[in-house]
């Protein structure tokens, strides 16, 4: 999966008190959908199904909407809590898993917004660090993160391998 590149960071203007931060419903499935579809390339409509039925069920997990003064959903912030984050001392650490303004909607301080938001939803849950990533090769969201006050921690490449169930046990559906 790729991440599209981020436009420079959210954090230089503020963002205007007409733009409101909502939390998502599945009445605004399709539109959330089709800004995931836009931020992560490579992924298919049933991955994207699954997921967001994921983060509305979760109590770990959640999805503000950015909505502009005529009430179009502009933008999204999901979050999540983790165990453990490489960089962080003990959990649970608050995770943004994703940002995604519509391009016309970037460089207005959305992106300071959001992050304020969850960071205000990670202190509730009793977290102390929150963290992020992106693709090793974005430059635009790597300067995104560091202007909102993020500093790096590792750079690693990632490797996953399904396995099968153990005898007599079933697995779990795969995401």
């Amino acid at each position: 999966m790729k991440k599209k590149k981020a436009s420079a960071a959210g954090g230089k203007k503020k963002a205007s008190p007409a733009f409101k931060l909502q939390p998502a419903t599945a009445k605004d499935r399709v539109v959330w959908k089709a800004m995931r579809a836009d931020m992560y390339a490579g992924l298919d409509d049933s991955f994207h199904d699954r997921e967001i039925k994921l983060i509305l069920a979760s109590r770990d997990r959640k999805c503000l909407f950015v909505r502009a003064p005529n009430r179009d959903i502009v933008g999204f912030l999901e979050v999540s809590l983790r165990n453990l984050v490489d960089g962080c001392l003990g959990g649970p650490v608050g995770y943004i898993e994703g940002v995604y303004l519509v391009p016309e909607y970037r460089g207005l301080g959305l992106g300071g917004a959001l992050t304020d938001a969850a960071a205000a939803w990670f202190a509730s849950r009793g977290c102390r660090d929150m963290a992020t990533d992106t693709e090793i090769d974005n430059e635009d969201a790597q300067k995104f993160w560091s202007e909102l006050g993020f500093e790096e921690t590792w750079r690693v490449v990632q490797y996953r391998k399904p396995i099968a169930a153990a005898p007599g046990k079933k697995s779990r559906p795969r995401r």
